[in-house]
């Protein structure tokens, strides 16, 4: 089922299939900044990443003495018909708990949503989970918007950049086949601030940034004023992606609060790096927004 809320400057269609948000126009200039899941390069636009970020290996992981088998990248979220449960004129929550379903591939009981709300030019993302049981909970949350680069016809891949806010020194994550060494080495940027943007930069898969000063990031054009500007200060990491070896026209901006399994880990979940506790009846909450020009 799909859901529309819009104000005068921006119209934004969400699914129920995942809680995602499918399209994102810009009622000034007409532009769709959303990516629209050509399937040639990534069939995704804006998934929710839940309860895992990344991969855990043959898609299984181990709880104490038991193994479970889960849907790997990123977990069954973005794959699960959500409930709509609350919309007004400038906001839509859309949420799942628990069930006989998920208790098979994930042992814990929740309740987790996730809010969009627009006002003016920027829409706001915001994730709540509850540990509705009676055991800690561990998981991880993060979010994989799809933006099409180039925005404008006349422009090209190569004539934009990812602009932090101020001065940043980012780590890199090391990764071999998707899943992390254990080890981190410095990411240069231009200028302190700048990733100047080019296909061949993704040819190993995603960059996965650590250790940001600066968790404000604005992706824009040397050769116009649009621009996408991705606000990410409750979340420790940032993956940068488009498919690999690929000319593809998009990227995405990823805020992530957890990371895929390491190389030579036996995925026990509770080890799983970067991975978040929750005590029974806490919640827990973590927000991003995105800002349209």
């Amino acid at each position: 089922m799909e859901y529309i809320i819009e104000n005068n400057l921006l119209r934004l269609t969400f699914s129920s299939l995942g809680g995602e948000l499918r399209s994102i126009i810009n009622k000034k200039n007409g532009k769709e900044y959303l990516w629209q899941g050509n399937p040639e390069f990534w069939t995704g636009r804006s998934p929710n990443l839940f309860p895992i970020v990344g991969r855990v290996k043959e898609g299984k992981y181990r709880l104490g003495d038991k193994i479970y088998s889960i849907k790997s990248p990123h977990g069954f979220v973005r794959i699960s018909e959500l409930e709509l449960r609350e919309k007004t004129e400038s906001s839509v929550v859309f949420g799942i708990s628990d069930s006989a379903e998920t208790l098979e591939v994930y042992p814990f009981k929740f309740d987790f949503n996730v809010k969009f709300t627009l006002e003016s030019n920027k829409i706001t993302v915001c994730y709540s989970v509850r540990n509705t049981g009676d055991r800690t909970m561990y998981f991880s949350v993060g979010a994989h918007p799809g933006f099409n680069i180039p925005i404008n016809k006349e422009e090209k891949f190569e004539d934009y950049s990812i602009v932090f806010e101020s001065d940043c020194e980012p780590n890199e994550v090391i990764c071999e086949n998707c899943y992390i060494t254990g080890e981190k080495r410095p990411f240069a940027l231009e200028n302190k601030r700048i990733i100047p943007l080019r296909h061949d930069l993704f040819d190993n898969d995603a960059i996965i940034l650590s250790d940001m000063k600066s968790r404000k990031l604005t992706v824009c054009s040397k050769k116009s004023e649009n621009s996408i500007t991705v606000d990410f200060a409750d979340f420790k990491y940032l993956g940068i992606w488009h498919k690999p070896m690929t000319e593809a026209p998009y990227i995405c901006i990823e805020p992530w609060n957890g990371l895929p399994s390491e190389v030579k880990s036996d995925e026990e979940l509770t080890e799983k790096p970067a991975i978040i506790t929750l005590e029974p009846n806490k919640d827990y909450f973590a927000k991003y927004s995105i800002e349209i020009k």
